[in-house]
């Protein structure tokens, strides 16, 4: 045999044993997915799950949803707003069981417990089941799969486990499904997920709204305030501004951070609506409430309305299915604040900082933007090269920049500062102003007033165009005063 011929089918066998090799594997690969799939308790994906039913020792309860992406709402008990990642896990919990044993012999029993036959399963703990889990699903198109309903019922334990007497605790227990044959063995892990009450499946969480869809906010008090709060379009961008008690900006940012703080609140500790009565209601807080918060949406439709109880132990919350949930005291001033928590508290709203070049101290000192660093004018470079160069300021640059976002304690709006003089601001104690290097642009003075009475940390300060007056800290007038005096801290010289 020629050479060539030799090496022709020496290659040819080896790829046929190569190929060989890889065709075993994918095989082995498919019969080891097949038998991952064949231990399941039940083959379906919980996406295509529409209704779930689940019957235990307290009772019987069922959830519904109109696809994969909605929400789950309660059939069973009526009117219960149900908890969607208890329902959600649940429902995990039963797709991803399999079992241990496979009992043939009994067909029989796992035949007649299908049929509702439950006194032919009582050796196995069937009479009744110890729990019943029934899903509906949806028809499947791309996996080639009908709507279909499947059920699955839990039996007594195996008489294996830990523990003797009332501390027995078995690791398994019987089971059979509308997928399988005969009686099937599982883990007991499946018990306690399917071990639930109403409280478990309830939701928890006291907002049940989206914020998107708020359009309107109002908060009132059992002291006589009244805070109403109304989004609309302005300049093509969503603004928040007050309606009660004056017309003022809001700051969208704090008013949708609240919103949101209703949607995320938990409270573990609920009173469930049929306990609810007149009675307890005063004992609650709840027949006085001490402030009432009412979202509505599109068109002033009500989405939910939140009375707020205080009593000497807690505080409570009405929820929008009935139930009252508890917190703690200290709880109630973040949920009904004061309106400045609200207002948009910026002391240069308004102001482009893009303009903003020069900063002018009371004593004369201008600093100027030279590209990202800032320099006291009149501090040039040396002709001399041996001579140190003119070093940019840092805390002219960080005090422009701090003062670009920066927010007040508190504003006094200016039927409240009718006496400049009474706050100091007549004669102020410091002052700066922020300049464009273009004059016809930006020119906004700030002057700095007395220290406010019984808060020493804080001062009055006002903008020269508005007759607003801000309560901030004084934190920034030490930075003030050694630009005031042409140096800068030695840290910011490092």
């Amino acid at each position: 045999m020629k050479p060539w011929v030799k090496l022709t089918v020496a290659v040819a066998v080896g790829a046929a044993i190569w190929g060989g090799f890889l065709l075993d594997e994918h095989l082995a690969e498919k019969e080891q997915v097949s038998k991952k799939q064949e231990v399941k308790l039940a083959d379906f994906e919980t996406k295509d799950a529409l209704k779930l039913t689940v019957e235990n020792n307290s009772g019987r309860f069922v959830f519904q949803r109109e696809n994969a992406t909605a929400n789950w709402k309660t059939v069973e008990p009526a009117g219960l707003r149900p908890d969607q990642d208890t329902v959600n896990n649940l429902l995990a919990a039963v797709q991803s069981t399999t079992y241990e044993q496979h009992l043939e012999d009994a067909h029989k029993v796992a035949d007649a417990i299908k049929s509702g036959k439950y006194d032919e399963g009582k050796d196995f703990g069937f009479a009744p089941p110890r729990h019943l889990v029934e899903v509906e699903l949806a028809a499947d198109k791309d996996a080639g799969t009908k709507a279909r309903n499947l059920k699955v019922w839990l039996g007594g334990d195996l008489n294996i486990g830990s523990g003797a007497g009332a501390a027995f605790s078995a690791l398994s227990v019987y089971a059979v499904s509308s997928d399988r044959k005969g009686l099937l063995v599982v883990g007991s892990s499946i018990v306690s997920s399917l071990n639930k009450e109403q409280k478990d499946f309830r939701s928890k969480i006291i907002g049940d709204f989206s914020v998107t869809d708020v359009k309107e906010l109002q908060l009132t008090k059992n002291d006589g305030t009244q805070i109403l709060l109304v989004k609309s379009q302005q300049d093509g961008q969503t603004q928040w501004t007050f309606s009660q008690p004056k017309d003022i900006r809001a700051d969208n940012n704090q008013v949708g951070l609240y919103l949101d703080s209703w949607t995320r609140l938990r409270s573990d500790k609920i009173t469930e609506a049929a306990s609810i009565n007149d009675q307890n209601k005063a004992a609650l807080g709840l027949a006085q409430p001490n402030a009432s918060l009412v979202v509505k949406g599109e068109g002033g439709k009500v989405l939910q309305t939140i009375d707020l109880g205080l009593t000497k132990d807690a505080l409570y919350a009405t929820m929008s299915d009935g139930a009252v949930g508890q917190f703690e005291l200290t709880k109630f001033a973040e949920l009904a604040p004061p309106l400045k928590y609200f207002r948009d508290r910026r002391v240069l709203h308004g102001i482009s900082f893009n303009d903003v070049q020069k900063l002018k101290t009371s004593s004369g000192k201008v600093y100027q933007k030279e590209e990202k660093n800032w320099y006291l004018v009149g501090t040039a470079p040396a002709a001399d090269p041996q001579k140190p160069e003119k070093v940019a300021n840092e805390d002219a640059r960080k005090f422009v920049e701090d003062w670009e976002f920066a927010t007040a304690d508190d504003i006094l709006d200016a039927r409240e500062t009718t006496n400049l003089a009474g706050l100091g601001l007549d004669k102020p104690i410091a002052k700066f102003t922020l300049l464009s290097s273009d004059e016809k642009k930006i020119q906004i003075e700030i002057v700095v007033g007395n220290r406010v009475p019984n808060n020493e940390k804080s001062v009055y300060v006002k903008r020269a165009d508005s007759p607003d007056v801000f309560v901030m800290e004084t934190k920034w007038l030490d930075v003030l005063t050694r630009l005031d005096q042409g140096g800068q801290s030695p840290q910011a010289k490092k």
